[in-house]
């Protein structure tokens, strides 16, 4: 039987404890991204091809393995299995304090975006089960903590180099949040138990499991809208590319820390709205789009580095309205017992749209007017399948 409350746990704390954990674990993971491009190539001596395509491939494998992982989620039923293990692979971001090669670091890179592509269809599908609460809300706390995580890392980072000028020692300190993560994660699945909740099973008719299940017109033209939506959208990474140009290294991770910021309150703004009005919400995220392409264009060819700023964080405004509703409305069109699967599906699209545009921004970013077309474009594109999932589910 569920129940509100149980002791010392209820739905709310359940909420907050599943954000808290995601924000230990950014500050390990966003913390160690935020200096992993100048860690590599001034310590380890890394290339900038390498760089690049290495950390590339990692970022999309991370997002396309969710698709599998997913899958194996809703066929088990094992989610806090694969959430446990996802977590505990955070663990690789402390142990590169202790490498010497900038072949080993990546790897160390890929086995973390592989916890996370274990661990996040499974955690998501445990969110959007949780009753009495709207998913916009619960997401929204859920992408706030995580990004107050966000915020956290680089910070730490960023006062560690600017003091003693010690990546390893950056990357040991990170470690402690990871330990804090999974021992927040068994306080969270002490609570779920409490609480006597469950992730919807598979119908008995459906024992013939497969993707081809999860997928409906619906649930399609929705995937399509992320894609386009996400791949018109500036990358993280192209702005922190222009940034360093412009000031000292230190300052880097401040500038990703900006964005981060936007984020978390983005986030919570989101989520509040989607439960009031649904997908709609997103719309205002969706037009602002073009103008992360816009301001990083100008900003590189005056060489401003606020214009670069207002670049972040624009990008971290979109970004939090991403993360939070697209998770939420994804519950409402994919079917629930195939939810996990769903959410595979989901961010399988969402890496993609990554890839299209870290390429295509990567070639145009030195041209502001073939930048912000290109974006609009794909706006333009998002908005007509946004129309289309709205009528369809009329």
């Amino acid at each position: 039987m569920i129940s509100k409350k149980v002791g010392w746990c209820s739905i709310w704390v359940l909420i907050v404890l599943f954000g808290s954990v995601s924000l230990f674990a950014d500050v390990a993971y966003e913390g160690g991204r935020s200096i992993l491009p100048s860690y590599m190539t001034k310590v380890l001596g890394a290339s900038i091809l390498l760089l690049g395509v290495g950390i590339g491939f990692a970022e999309f494998l991370g997002l396309a393995l969710r698709l599998v992982a997913g899958f194996i989620a809703d066929i088990t039923r094992g989610y806090w299995v694969l959430v446990f293990l996802g977590y505990g692979l955070v663990y690789a971001v402390p142990f590169l304090a202790l490498v010497w090669n900038p072949y080993v670091a990546l790897a160390l890179f890929i086995v973390e975006r592989f916890g996370k592509a274990i661990r996040a269809p499974a955690r998501d599908a445990l969110l959007s089960s949780i009753p009495n609460v709207g998913r916009g809300m619960i997401f929204g706390i859920h992408e706030l903590l995580d990004q107050l995580g966000a915020v956290l890392g680089p910070s730490i980072a960023s006062m560690v180099l600017l003091y003693y000028g010690n990546y390893r020692l950056a990357y040991m300190l990170l470690g402690i949040s990871v330990t804090l993560a999974l021992m927040t994660l068994y306080v969270a699945k002490t609570c779920w138990s409490k609480l006597g909740l469950h992730v919807p099973g598979i119908r008995s008719s459906n024992k013939t499991f497969f993707v081809k299940g999860a997928i409906n017109r619906e649930l399609l033209l929705y995937l399509f809208f992320v894609f386009f939506a996400v791949a018109a959208l500036v990358p993280y990474q192209i702005i922190l590319y222009v940034a360093q140009g412009m000031v000292s290294e230190w300052l880097v991770p401040i500038v990703y820390l900006v964005a981060q910021g936007v984020d978390a309150g983005s986030a919570l703004l989101a989520g509040y709205s989607f439960d009031r009005v649904g997908i709609l919400s997103i719309i205002p995220a969706i037009l602002a789009t073009p103008l992360t392409a816009l301001t990083l264009g100008y900003g590189y060819i005056s060489s401003n580095i606020w214009i670069i700023i207002v670049s972040a964080i624009i990008y971290g405004f979109v970004l939090g309205y991403h993360e939070s509703i697209f998770r939420a409305a994804l519950a409402n069109v994919a079917p629930e017992e195939y939810r996990g699967t769903g959410y595979g599906l989901y961010y399988t699209s969402y890496g993609l749209g990554l890839v299209v545009a870290g390429y295509f921004v990567s070639v145009f970013y030195s041209n502001p007017i073939i930048l912000t077309m290109y974006s609009s474009v794909l706006t333009l594109i998002a908005i007509i399948l946004l129309i289309n999932v709205i009528r369809h589910k009329k």
